[in-house]
Parts: C-alpha cells; structure tokens; sequence
C-alpha cells in the first residue's frame, strides 16, 4: 500500500497497484518509482525474496541474466551473472576430492569444483589435498613418494561401497574428462611444484573451458608465458598485489582475493579493471548459513566476489540463482546440518 501511494503522489500512476507493478515488471517505470529502494538498490528486510515477498520478485524480472557456460562468462568482462564453486567437490555424501563428490556438487547446482592436484613418484597428477594420504584413505605416505599404482590401491574414507568413483583416488586426466562431460569448470589449487605436468595435461585434451589454475602470481605468470591462453587466477591480497598482477598478466581474467571477510574496496578496484573475483566463503560464513542466516555470504556478494567457493554447494547455489534472477541475495535460507556432511 505504502508503493502504491508513492507513485500516486508522484503521479506517475493513474491507474490501480496492481497495475503499477505490472508497469514496473515490464521495466516502463522511470526513476521516481525507485524511492522506495535504498541508494544502493538493496530493498528493504520487508522486500527480501527470501522472506516470500512475491512483489519483490516479479519487479526484478526484468534483471534476469541469460545461462551461460562458465568458461565463456570468464572470458566476457561484461558478464556478471555470479557463479559457485564447490569446495573440493559436495562433500556431504562423498569424500573430498572425489569423482562421486565432484559429480554430485554438479548435481547441485555448482558451475565449478575446486580440486586439490599433487604428483606422484612417477610424475602422474592425483588429486589430493594434504601432502600425504594418512587422511583420507587407508594408507600411508606421502603422495610424492607413492606410485600412481600404489595409490590406485587405497581406499577413499567414507566412500560408498562398490562405487570406484566414490572410493578411488582420482587422476587429474580423469577428472578433467568428468568435468567435460558434466560442462562444469575446475578450479584448480595447484599443490604440486610440477606445474609443467598440470599444463601438459591440460593442454593434452585441449580442456581450456575446463580449466582454471590458481597458484601464486610468479607460477601462473610461468604457466601464462608458455600458453597464454591458459586461464590462471593469481592470489592478491591488496592493491599493490593486484597492480603487480595486472602488469605481469596483462590479459588476465580472474583474481583470487586471500582475505577472510569481504573486501569491498578492494574488490571495486579489481571490477574497475574489468576482472572477476574469487573468494572464499568458508568457515564462519558457511557456518552462518547452515544455521539458516545467508548474511555472511550476502556481504561477500554485494562486495563484488563473482566466484565464491563454499562447502554448502546445496545451500549457495539456489541462494546465487535467485540473486541472478532478481538481484536480490537472501538473508535467510533453509540451513544445513553440518555435522553430518562427510570429511
């Protein structure tokens, strides 16, 4: 009621609220109907879609943006639709770093899965987050000193019996060839010094719009100057890291911000220069929506972060998908039980 008497006051509207809003779905409403928003064009609690406010989602309509394959959003400057990735695949049925894992976060919703890619004694690329497989399988060692053979032999913990994608280590080879078949892109946190071997197979499939390598500015910048057209996502932790990216890699697309919480002003400065971001969503902010509260990963999202990684794939994907289509993120959701998602 309180809308509709704005724009009758106004004299924009002559006709009923029911019409003023078709008018403003249909994106014919000029500026006065836009002060009832806040300066930033955040609606009020009142207004959250999140809150089953219906008006507020048909007004946004008209902001919904187009789907697009991961890939081709990164190389587009002017694509904003924000994506998620899913720390070490969905961990919640599957062990980390797994094909079950990284199969089911597509499931979910995820347009990327973070994987962790060590080498093995005979130079083979697995995936593996520690440095040694005490962890997370049956055995013992580090990868490094393992064979390809020797690893193929242990069991994934917590994986599902008789399911070699849920209870086998993982080649990179085979992941990038899941991650093809799916259309989902990996983001790849190199662990291994042998950048040469991610490279070459990489490059062995042609599995560009598959792949997304981060590691510090001085390997990728290596990785870059032998393909360029490798996409590689440096970390920076301030400005002065990014403009020494920026000049390193002059056509780079994507930077990862290494802070925990958001970093408003430096995430403006990074979008200024025509770049995406990646952050972190883990921790206290995954926490915080697993209660129900998406507050945390609002704030990353209005900084600017066009890429956050998370353990609640199931939870952020729906939550950036209405943010997409609406341009409003949820303060609130459904929650999760974190105790009970697999480790």
């Amino acid at each position: 009621m309180k809308r509709c008497l704005v724009w009758l006051f106004l004299g924009i509207m002559t006709t009923a609220c029911s019409e003023a809003a078709s008018e403003r779905i249909d994106g014919d409403a000029e500026t006065a109907g836009d002060e009832e928003a806040d300066e930033d064009g955040t609606p009020s609690d009142g207004d959250l879609v999140g809150d089953g406010d219906a008006d507020a989602e048909a007004q946004s309509e008209p902001d919904v943006l187009p789907e697009i394959a991961p890939a081709d959003c990164l190389r587009d400057s002017e694509c904003h639709r924000v994506m998620v990735t899913s720390h070490r695949g969905y961990t919640r049925q599957h062990p980390e770093n797994s094909l079950a894992a990284f199969r089911a976060a597509a499931d979910v919703g995820a347009d990327f899965v973070e994987i962790d890619v060590r080498h093995t004694a005979d130079d083979a690329l697995v995936l593996m987050h520690d440095g040694s497989v005490d962890r997370t399988t049956d055995g013992a060692g580090d990868v490094s000193a393992l064979t390809l053979a020797e690893i193929r032999e242990l069991t994934l913990d917590s994986g599902e019996s008789g399911n070699p994608e849920s209870e086998r280590v993982p080649t990179f080879a085979e992941t990038l060839a899941l991650a093809e078949e799916l259309g989902v892109m990996l983001y790849i946190d190199q662990k291994t010094d042998r950048w040469d071997l991610v490279l070459a197979e990489i490059q062995g499939g042609a599995y560009y719009d598959q792949s997304m390598v981060r590691d510090s500015l001085e390997t990728v910048a290596a990785m870059s100057d032998l393909d360029p057209d490798l996409f590689v996502m440096p970390f920076v932790e301030d400005e002065a890291g990014f403009d020494a990216a920026l000049v390193r890699l002059p056509n780079l697309r994507i930077v990862e911000v290494s802070a925990v919480g958001p970093r408003p002003e430096l995430c403006a400065i990074i979008a200024e220069a025509g770049l995406k971001i990646q952050q972190d969503v883990l921790g206290p902010a995954d926490i915080q929506a697993s209660l129900g509260n998406y507050k945390a990963w609002k704030g990353y999202i209005d900084a600017g972060v066009w890429l956050p990684s998370t353990d609640l794939p199931q939870l952020l994907a729906p939550a950036v998908e209405q943010y997409n289509a609406t341009g409003v993120f949820p303060e609130s959701g459904p929650g999760d039980d974190l105790s009970s998602a697999a480790r």
